[in-house]
């Protein structure tokens, strides 16, 4: 064994060591911060988390299909179990790192279609209609985008829902915090039912409209970035597909000491581009009407006669 290998091989090994080392200290002491998904949970919630729709989880379970079947007639045909999984991260990956600013495109969508529909309810409330009768109309008007959580919205307030209740549900289908100052207005004045609530709403379109140009903006921003992006990853396999042509080029990742430099090479390669990635990704802001998943307070769910008295309550004072 050269003194090349023994230097990788005692490299190697003192990470994996330190790594051990720091992983054992922190699962016996623990950490302040709170407790959050690991890296399996956090994949797992990506795959099938409720904030993508049925489409686009069965193209992902069909980009993991393709991408296993090619890895594995790429690993029978050249005997390197790198190259299989270089087509399975191609096949699941690539589209995942070159299109990062869909989802923001979307959501830039929803929350100007957003806007639209709190205007048209303020519009309709200064007519005179109720506020749970004008969310029932209004799926009628509601924009292209907001068509299935509008429908949900005035379904669930004519099967009985509360107000509140439907309008939590709303909320959650808009995932967003945005979204939230909306439904919260509505809620509020659905259970208090006091004057002004036109007026607030209107204000608060205009205040989503001014959201929705600077998300715009930021978006046009950060395309740059994702330009780089996508070139570099473009000259890289192109770079990797022309040399896979020279035979003495490669020749040394043929060994099983190529093949582990190989395979750390490329992922540290995917780690960079995931970074830049992030890097060029919107965060949102957290939501005030969801649950903070990280919270150990547990909520009971209500009893019929606590059912029965708040409607009451929702009756009486609407009588008033």
């Amino acid at each position: 064994m050269g003194t090349t290998e023994l230097m990788l091989g005692g490299l190697l090994a003192g990470l994996v060591l330190a790594g051990g080392l720091v992983g054992f200290v922190a699962g016996v002491v623990g950490t302040s911060a709170p407790r959050t998904l690991g890296p399996l949970g956090r994949f797992r919630s990506a795959l099938h988390g409720s904030d993508q729709s049925a489409a686009a989880r069965a193209q992902l379970r069909a980009r993991w299909i393709v991408g296993g079947v090619l890895g594995l007639a790429a690993w029978a045909v050249t005997g390197w179990m790198v190259v299989g999984l270089l087509l399975v991260l191609l096949a699941v990956g690539l589209p995942w790192l070159l299109s990062p600013g869909k989802a923001a495109t979307i959501r830039i969508t929803e929350l100007d279609a957003l806007a639209e529909w709190t205007r048209r309810l303020a519009d309709v409330l200064y007519l005179g209609v109720g506020l749970e009768q004008a969310m029932k109309d209004s799926r009628r008007t509601a924009p292209a985008a907001l068509e299935r959580p509008v429908g949900e919205l005035a379904a669930r307030l004519q099967s009985g829902w509360r107000p509140e209740d439907a309008l939590i549900g709303f909320a959650d289908h808009l995932n967003d915090a945005t979204a939230d100052k909306v439904c919260a207005a509505l809620i509020l004045r659905a259970s208090d039912r006091g004057p002004g609530l036109a007026r607030n709403l209107e204000d608060l379109a205009d205040s989503v409209r001014d959201e929705v140009r600077q998300r715009r903006e930021i978006e046009a921003d950060r395309a740059k970035p994702r330009t780089t992006v996508r070139w570099m990853t473009f000259m890289t396999l192109a770079i990797i597909g022309a040399g896979s042509f020279d035979t003495a080029y490669i020749e040394p990742y043929g060994t099983v000491l190529g093949q582990l430099v190989l395979t750390m090479l490329i992922a540290g390669f995917a780690g960079v581009l995931a970074w830049m990635r992030q890097l060029a990704t919107f965060r949102s802001t957290p939501r005030f009407l969801a649950a903070d998943p990280r919270s150990s307070v547990t909520l009971t769910a209500p009893t019929p006669r606590q059912v029965a008295d708040r409607r009451a309550a929702a009756l009486a004072g609407g009588a008033r």
